[in-house]
This record gives C-alpha cells, structure tokens and sequence, in this order.
C-alpha cells in the first residue's frame, strides 16, 4: 500500500538542501497535507512542521524557487504562528525578490491584523521601484482588511482566516482549496466570458479588481475562461505579478488548451522569472489527453531545464520530476532519483493527469486517493467528492 512517508523522513528532506530539488518540493507539500490533516497548529507533528519550515525558508542553500515555495506553505497553513518569519523575510532588502512576494502573499493569505504594519511599510517603501513587491503588498493589505469587514459584519460566524466572499451562483464557486489573493467577485456572474477577459487584461482597473476577473474566470473553467486567461498571459505589459498568477491559476485549470502560451511564457526569456517559473510547473500539471501532448510538453521542459536563469531551470526540473514520480505514462518501478519518499512502487503507472483526477488506474482504489490528494496540494485542486 502506497503510504505518506513518515515526518522525520520529510523533515531530513527539508533540511538537506543537496537533497533532490523534487524531492524537497514533494516533502514540503506532504508536510502541508499532514499539518492540514491534524487540523490544528497545537499538535506535535503540526508544530514540527512549523518550525522546519520557518528555519528552512531562511536557510538561502536551498535557492529561491525552494524558499519561495516554502514560504507559500506556510501561507497556506493559515496559522499565525508563521507570520513572524515571514515578516521577517519580507523586510529583508537584500533578499531575493521572488521570496519578499511570496512572503507577503502569505501573509495575505494567513490574514492576521497584526502584519498590517509591516505590509503597509513595504507597500509605501517599493511603489515605484519594485512593483512586483509593492502590489504583493497592496493585495495582501486589501484581503486582510476585507477579513476584517466581513468578520465585523458576521461576529457570530466562525473565526478562520478562510473567509471568503460569496458568490453568485455555482458556476463561480471556486473547485479549489488554495486561499486566494481576491476573491471572485459576485457582480461578475453576469458578465460573459469575454467582458471578464477585457476586465482582466484592462491595465486602467485597479489591481485587485482584475485580479476578481482572474479569479471569476477561474471559477467559471472550461476552454472559453481558459482562452481569456491565456490572452491576458502573453498580451498583458502591465504586471509580471498579474501574469504570474494567471499562470498559476493555469496551472490548477490543467487544461491542454493553455500548453502554447504557457511554452510562449516559459520561452520569453525577457518575461519575469516569476512568470516563466510559474509558467514551467503548470506545464507539469497540464491533465494531457494524448502522449503527443506529453511528449511535447517534456521536450520543452527539458530544454529549459538548462536555461540560465537559475529558478526556471529548476522549475523545469521540478515539474519533470514531479511527472517522473506521479507517473506521467512511465513505469515507476526504476527510479533514477533515489528518492523513495517511503511509496510503494506501483507496477503499471497511470499518467500523471489520471492521478490528479483519479481516473482508472491498475493501483488501488485508496492508492490513487492518497497520490491523487498530495500531488493536488500543489495546485490546491479540491479532490471530488
């Protein structure tokens, strides 16, 4: 039976920065499930988590893809306990600015009234000078307050930094667990899809109203959003930090339809390393209907595994990995990364979109559940009922 592995397996992992860039990447998403799992921040195992996570994202061997990612874990562990550390990061000058962003991001995402200060201080210090950090900062500044409206206006609601806005209809509800930087907006259920894309790619509208429209179109799915989002990805001049959550959010879509401009993305090497980074792992998680669709994807992620930009080499590398590992039409009983991560070898591997959705498969039942719930982490796809 294939098996999450053990903490202290994913703890050496996440410690040893000459581990396999994947391997690291996987533990730190198998760590989000477990923390997630506990369901609270006060258990033992959820502290350890905490606490190599918050040391590691410091820790400046592991590079900044892996720090980056670290930092959005911790962002989506929703536990204030994390805020220190990332107010800590975010305010470093000299750190790398794909860090600061996802830094501040997290924040947004823990939503503590308690990083106002810091992010308004950021906000007021780089606009101007560092959009990508300044608008991070504004975004997170504008979900944190809307938390506090909303928890004003319904006292006797829960509170969790989960909150979001409601929406109009079903179509806008969000099949995702990822704690977004905006919400989808209600007004936005009736307008068409491309009255969305308009309002997305408009360089006039305020950053979070476009944001809204990113995530409306999101919500909404199918080839139409799709094309919307990715016209704003290669036409958009305005915001490589705009570009890079579009990206994202492609990445959670998975559609095949997104594969030529998330290559044209990836393949700009005057684009933002945030964006063609973002651009790469969405390749990767693209749910294929076809091995020519595969086989293309993978000759363009290994070519820019050799870019010269450090982040996207190893974005390339990450996603390769991850489809190496969660079974994209290969057989995984060879494994050339001596990273075991404690799973059971299945004989015959689904491809990697069946696993992500759980499609038929020679494994059991439970097996493709579990591999199905951890490889989704990433790209906080909500698992179907």
């Amino acid at each position: 039976m294939w098996t999450v592995p053990p903490l202290e397996d994913l703890v050496e992992s996440l410690e040893n920065p000459q581990a396999p860039i994947g391997k690291r990447m996987r533990a730190a998403y198998f760590a989000k499930q477990i923390f997630t799992d506990r369901g609270n921040d006060d258990s033992e195992e959820s502290k350890r988590i905490l606490q190599v996570l918050s040391a590691q994202v410091l820790n400046e061997d592991h590079g900044s893809l892996l720090r980056h990612e670290f930092a959005y874990v911790l962002g989506q562990l929703q536990t204030r306990k994390a805020c220190p550390i990332l107010e800590q990061v975010l305010q470093h000058p000299e750190d790398c600015v794909m860090v600061r962003h996802e830094a501040a991001e997290a924040l947004g995402a823990i939503a503590s009234p308690s990083s106002l200060v810091v992010l308004k201080k950021v906000f007021e210090t780089y606009t101007g000078s560092l959009d990508e950090l300044a608008d991070t900062c504004k975004l997170a500044l504008n979900r944190i307050i809307e938390q506090q409206q909303q928890q004003q206006q319904n006292p006797d609601a829960e509170k969790n930094n989960n909150t979001t806005t409601a929406v109009g209809c079903a179509c806008m509800l969000a099949p995702f667990n990822s704690v977004d930087p905006a919400d989808a907006d209600p007004k936005h259920e009736g307008l068409s899809t491309l009255e969305l894309g308009n309002l997305l790619l408009n360089d006039k509208e305020d950053l979070v109203e476009r944001y809204r429209a990113m995530f409306s179109l999101r919500n909404r799915g199918g080839e139409d959003a799709v094309a919307e989002l990715c016209r704003a990805l290669v036409q958009d001049t305005s915001s490589p930090l705009l570009r890079h959550e579009v990206a994202f959010v492609l990445g959670q879509l998975q559609h095949p339809s997104s594969i030529d401009s998330l290559a044209q993305s990836l393949a700009n090497s005057q684009e933002h390393v945030m964006v063609r980074h973002e651009s790469a792992e969405a390749l990767g998680a693209i749910d294929v209907t076809s091995s020519d669709q595969w086989e293309r994807i993978e000759g363009i992620l290994e070519h820019y595994q050799k870019d010269p930009v450090q982040a996207v080499a190893e974005s390339c590398v990450v996603a390769l990995d991850a489809a190496d590992y969660w079974g994209h039409s290969k057989n995984t009983a060879n494994d050339d990364n001596d990273d075991d991560d404690g799973k059971e070898v299945v004989e015959t591997a689904p491809t990697f979109g069946q696993q992500k959705h759980a499609a038929s498969t020679t494994s059991t039942d439970s097996s493709v559940d579990a591999r199905k719930h951890v490889l989704n982490q990433h790209f906080n796809v909500q698992a179907a009922a």
